[in-house]
């Protein structure tokens, strides 16, 4: 069998938070052929430059959204720091061997660059009680993001109705034109059903698969009507009166025998 120059693998990833970092991987085999160069390109436009014969081996070209981190790259590793939404494109890792073949192999990925929310999603419009047939009204409202974010409401840790849910929409940061805030509301009348114990657990989840997930959970409930609430001081008012009653009894009583007996 003829051995020649392999990628044997590829590591790039794809989905990166802004600000972060990313770690480009290269293996190559080649197959009892002379490394001539590693380069990398983004979108077409190479950045990065690996030729072992040279001194220094290490060449590196400026690309719109690409800061390659020159003390932890090498020939098989590249990366990148400072990551911008212009860092999102195609990159490509191309081995070349030596003369006289100059075998090149090549292959290439996509990165996602994606801006994560300041925290986590804010409810408001919740009361800390609720009476049977009271309107449960609340707007989850979660920070401008890249892509859009996913909200999603859950009653006592199930998936509220799709009748309970208005919305989502979607406001544009005037920070970050790129960027949108994501509001999602709820909105029922309590009932019976949705009180467990005498609470009701609403949950506002936001997701940005794959980087993001965060949650807001808060517990309601309900109130106690006021005929409930004043039975106790009548109940104790009624045992009063009884015991009362018992000992007035017992002071008829005993005169009444005391004459039989005369």
């Amino acid at each position: 069998a003829v051995k020649s120059l392999r990628l044997v693998e590829l590591r790039v990833p794809t989905h990166e938070p802004e600000g972060g970092m990313a770690l480009l991987g290269c293996q190559y085999d080649l197959e009892g052929d002379t490394l001539y160069s590693v380069k990398w390109y983004k979108d077409g436009r190479e950045f990065y430059r690996f030729v072992p014969k040279n001194d220094p081996p290490v060449y590196y070209f400026q690309a719109p959204g690409v800061n390659v981190e020159i003390g932890r790259s090498s020939n098989t590793v590249v990366a990148l720091v400072n990551l911008t939404q212009e860092s999102a494109g195609h990159y490509r890792c191309e081995v070349s061997g030596e003369a006289p073949s100059f075998a090149t192999v090549f292959r290439q990925k996509y990165i996602n660059i994606h801006l994560l929310p300041k925290g986590g999603p804010r409810v408001i419009g919740l009361k800390e009680q609720y009476n049977l047939d009271d309107l449960v009204v609340a707007n989850c409202t979660l920070p401008p993001s890249r892509p859009k974010a996913h909200l999603k409401w859950l009653v006592n840790d199930k998936p509220a109705p799709s009748s309970y849910i208005l919305g989502p929409w979607y406001r544009v940061s005037a920070e970050r034109p790129d960027a949108a805030e994501t509001i999602l509301q709820l909105s029922f009348f309590a009932t019976t059903s949705d009180f467990v114990n005498g609470a009701i657990k609403l949950k506002c989840q936001a997701t940005i698969a794959p980087l993001y997930q965060r949650e807001t959970e808060s517990t309601h409930y309900i109130s106690l009507p006021f005929s409930m609430a004043a039975h106790p001081p009548e109940a104790k008012e009624i045992r009063d009166i009884a015991s009362s009653v018992e000992n007035t009894l017992a002071t008829l009583i005993v005169p009444l025998m005391m004459l039989i007996l005369m």
